[in-house]
C-alpha cells in the first residue's frame, strides 16, 4: 500500500485519512477531487513521499461512515465543512503548517481552508482547479454537470433516474487505468446522490472574495486546452490572489494530472523549493 490509512473522527462522521512519508519531513496536504478514491492520488503520494510527509483523505460520507441515510442527511455538506476535514487531517497527523495541493474541485477546498487558518499554509498549489462557481466562462461538461448535479441534489429518486441515464457514459474519455477509480461515484444511486450534494457546493462555490486575504505564495496551473475545468477559472484566480505564479501547460486536464507526470512533478518541486522551473518537454 502506497499510505498508510487511518480514521480520523471529526463530528458526525469518521474521515479516512491517508498518510506517506517521514512525520519529520515538510508536510504536503492533498486536497483531492471530491469524492474521488484514494487511489486516484497514489501517483503523486509516491513522487512526494521521499522527502516530504504526505498526508490526505477521503471525502466525508462518500466512504464507510455514516453508512445511513439520516446519519449521511446531518452531516454538513457544504465547502466549509470539506474545508475543515481538511484541518481535522492536519490536526490528527500532528502537522502545525504544511503546503496543501488542491486538485480540481478540490482547490476550492483548499482556498476555503487558507481562508479560515491562513497561518497553517506555508503555500498552495492549485492544479486545473474547478473554479465554475467564480463568475466567467465555464465549459460545457461544468455546465452540464453542474445542472445534473443539481437536480440529483433534490433528492434520492432524482438521482438514482440520472444515474440510471449516465451509467452507460460514465467511463466515456476516462483512461482505463483510472476508469474504476473515476466512477466510483456513480457505483450506486446512493453514492451518486451523497456525491451530488457534496460535489455541487465546490462547483457553485464563488471563493473570489477570499482570494485577496490569502497571503502565502499559490502555484496555479492550468493548462490551454483544459476541456474539462476551463483555463479562464485558474487565470481569474491566479488574478486575484496576492502572490501567485500562473503556469499553463501546453496539454492537459483534471484527469491527467492525477498522473503526476515528469514535467509536473519537477514543477511542484521547483515551487515548493524556491526554484524558477520550465519544465522540459
Amino acid at each position: 500500500m502506497f499510505a498508510v490509512m487511518d480514521e480520523i473522527a471529526v463530528p458526525g462522521t469518521t474521515l479516512r485519512g491517508y498518510a506517506a512519508g517521514d512525520p519529520d519531513h515538510p508536510a504536503v496536504v492533498i486536497a483531492s477531487a471530491c469524492g474521488m478514491p484514494v487511489g486516484l492520488t497514489e501517483a503523486w503520494i509516491r513522487a512526494l513521499a521521499p522527502d516530504h510527509r504526505v498526508v490526505t483523505w477521503e471525502t466525508r460520507g462518500m466512504f464507510g461512515t455514516p453508512a445511513d441515510q439520516a446519519g449521511f442527511d446531518a452531516l454538513g455538506h457544504d465547502v466549509a465543512a470539506q474545508a475543515a476535514d481538511l484541518l481535522a487531517v492536519m490536526d490528527h497527523y500532528g502537522i502545525e503548517r504544511a503546503h496543501v495541493m488542491g486538485l480540481c474541485g478540490g482547490a476550492v477546498v483548499a482556498v476555503r481552508a487558507a481562508e479560515a487558518q491562513p497561518r497553517r499554509f506555508d503555500s498552495l498549489s492549485l492544479w486545473h482547479g474547478d473554479f465554475s462557481g467564480t463568475p466567467g466562462p465555464v465549459t460545457d461538461h461544468q455546465e452540464n454537470l453542474r445542472a445534473l448535479l443539481g437536480m440529483a441534489a433534490q433528492g434520492r429518486e432524482d438521482a438514482a433516474m440520472i444515474n440510471g441515464a449516465l451509467a452507460e457514459t460514465a467511463r466515456a474519455g476516462v483512461p482505463a487505468d483510472v476508469a474504476d477509480l473515476v466512477v466510483y461515484p456513480y457505483s450506486t444511486d446512493e453514492l451518486f446522490y451523497r456525491y451530488s450534494v457534496l460535489t455541487l457546493p465546490t462547483m457553485t462555490e464563488d471563493c473570489t472574495p477570499a482570494l485577496a486575504g490569502i497571503r502565502p505564495p499559490v502555484l496555479v496551473v492550468t493548462s490551454e486546452d483544459d476541456h474539462t475545468a476551463h483555463p479562464d477559472g485558474s487565470h481569474r484566480v491566479a488574478a486575484g490572489l496576492p502572490d501567485s505564479r500562473l503556469h499553463v501547460e501546453p496539454h492537459g486536464d483534471h484527469i491527467s494530472v492525477f498522473g503526476a507526470g515528469p514535467r509536473l512533478r519537477r514543477l511542484l518541486t521547483d515551487f515548493l523549493s524556491g526554484t524558477p522551473s520550465t519544465p522540459e518537454a
